[in-house]
């Protein structure tokens, strides 16, 4: 599924320039430290994708533990999970984790997170940075992406667009802005695709975002702000979806003097 191969192949650069740099990195588990968001997406057999999640995953190098929360969707259902485990990293700036009661996780630390890689799944993790966990922490025009399958799974779809986060005089959060969209091979540009929204963010970091298309459905999201708020990791919390994507701070231009 080409929507798939997109998602995977900047993991696959990622890792690439992680191990590239390691020649003269001198990696500890000091290297992984403090709260990450991390998503990943994970495929049946068939490489069709099967879950796609949202993790909150604080590392304690002192103790070599971690701890996390994650919202997820496993073929379209979509549930709360939390865990603890294990985790070391090698010099090489390499290493493994060890969920309890559950198989381990290989990844590589990257200069902003890391990339990581389970048997049939993949994602990447950035640093959640200074804390920003309130709405008008993220306001401002963020870039938005976001793949997968609806099911029953007819096709893959995906969505793009430019979302104003904007907060009013009494705290709440509110969006405006224009999608792109791919859908079983229908595709709808930004002037055919209004938005409005809202969003929500936990003292936590954590925090949920209603995206309303004009003529269409709301769209339900679950995330975690990550990078000091300039980006928002995601996946649609919507009965069978399995979709997941990203908010980005949008390029802004200095004026010249």
């Amino acid at each position: 599924m080409s929507s798939k191969i997109f998602r995977i192949a900047p993991t696959i650069v990622l890792a690439c320039l992680a191990l590239s740099s390691t020649a003269w990195a001198t990696c500890s588990n000091d290297s992984l430290s403090g709260t990450y968001g991390f998503v990943h997406d994970g495929t049946d057999s068939t490489g069709t994708p099967a879950t796609a999640a949202v993790s909150q995953i604080t590392f304690d190098s002192a103790t070599g533990t971690f701890t996390v929360e994650t919202t997820a969707s496993h073929e379209g259902v979509i549930a709360t999970d939390s865990t603890t485990g294990t985790y070391a990293v090698a010099s090489d700036c390499t290493g493994t984790g060890i969920p309890a009661g559950a198989s381990p996780f290989s990844f590589v630390v990257t200069s902003t997170g890391f990339v990581a890689l389970h048997l049939l799944s993949e994602g990447f993790a950035v640093k959640q940075g200074p804390s920003t966990c309130t709405n008008a922490g993220v306001q401002g025009s963020f870039g938005f992406e976001a793949t997968g399958i609806f099911l029953p799974a007819t096709g893959a779809v995906a969505f793009i667009g430019e979302l104003k986060l904007i907060v009013n005089p009494a705290g709440e959060g509110g969006i405006i802005g224009h999608l792109a969209s791919s859908e079983n091979g229908t595709f709808l540009t930004f002037p055919e695709e209004p938005v409005t929204g809202s969003f929500s963010v936990d003292t936590d970091c954590r925090g949920r975002l209603t995206i309303q298309p004009k003529g269409s459905p709301e769209m339900h999201f679950s995330f975690v702000v990550v990078d000091g708020g300039k980006e928002m990791l995601a996946i649609e919390t919507d009965a069978d979806t399995v979709v997941s994507g990203a908010l980005q701070q949008l390029f802004k231009q200095e004026m010249p003097l």
